[in-house]
């Protein structure tokens, strides 16, 4: 059973009128925090009743942050916790991405609020001196751009808006990166459409693909089978528990339009 775990938050900072970061404290009894693992975060006095599944964008020896976007009302009363006061997290949960299978010729995909996650395996490669590009794509003005910039010297940007960097999305400038170079897998998170997109992109150019996938959670530790997504095992398709099984899964297991 995960355990649960009171921790102050030490920092809040506002990126934008979405989007905000925490820095809570690290119990010294927490389990090793991998990149791509989440914690259920609750965020009221019994209600809302559901803990908030929240990705990891950083850690260090004292805390670890989350980045999250306000959507409705929970997220909304995180943004309205003070510095000072204790959250209660259940985790680290889920499992990450899949490390021993990095080379030094791939590439990290983030899309939206997905860039959060991937921010903690571009930092935790580049600690292995295994620094990686990075392409990253918003519908606007890019945010938390400071971090990214000291996980990997090599960073491209598409925004929708046009506002910065390519005019687009993401997978275009992935597009141009798969027909000049040769690169064996794809670190992505981001919204099902870019996922998808980015999957059946790599399929063209035979490139491995690992996707962190994001589905709405109730008990986040496997029992209630609300957030199951459809993988191929051999000639069978099968619903697996993101928040268990997962998040991370391989792209040639993941089936999109079942």
């Amino acid at each position: 059973m995960k355990k649960t775990f009171d921790c102050k938050i030490v920092r809040r900072q506002v990126l934008n009128d979405e989007i905000f970061k925490i820095d809570v404290e690290k119990p010294a009894e927490m389990d090793e925090i991998k990149p791509g693992q989440f914690f259920g975060i609750v965020v009221g006095n019994g209600y809302p009743l559901l803990r908030r599944p929240i990705s990891v964008s950083k850690v260090d020896d004292k805390t670890f942050e989350l980045t999250i976007k306000v959507v409705g009302e929970g997220t909304q009363m995180l943004l309205d916790m003070e510095e000072g006061t204790n959250v209660n997290v259940l985790g680290p949960v889920g499992n990450g991405f899949f490390l021993e299978d990095v080379k030094k010729n791939s590439i990290i995909v983030g899309g939206g609020i997905g860039i959060s996650p991937v921010k903690e395996l571009a930092r935790v490669l580049k600690n292995e001196d295994n620094e990686l590009p990075i392409l990253l794509g918003f519908r606007d003005k890019p945010f938390d751009m400071d971090d990214f910039h000291q996980v990997s010297s090599d960073i491209e940007i598409a925004t929708e808006s046009g506002v910065e960097g390519t005019k687009g999305y993401v997978t275009s400038i992935l597009e141009e990166r798969l027909k000049k170079e040769t690169i064996d897998t794809v670190y992505v998170c981001g919204p099902h459409m870019m996922l998808k997109a980015v999957k059946e992109l790599c399929e063209k150019y035979d490139v491995t693909t690992q996707l962190l996938m994001e589905e709405r959670m109730a008990c986040g530790i496997g029992a209630c089978l609300v957030c199951t997504c459809a993988i191929k095992e051999g000639h069978e398709i099968k619903n697996k528990r993101v928040c268990k099984d997962g998040p991370v899964f391989y792209g040639n297991e993941v089936v999109f339009d079942v």
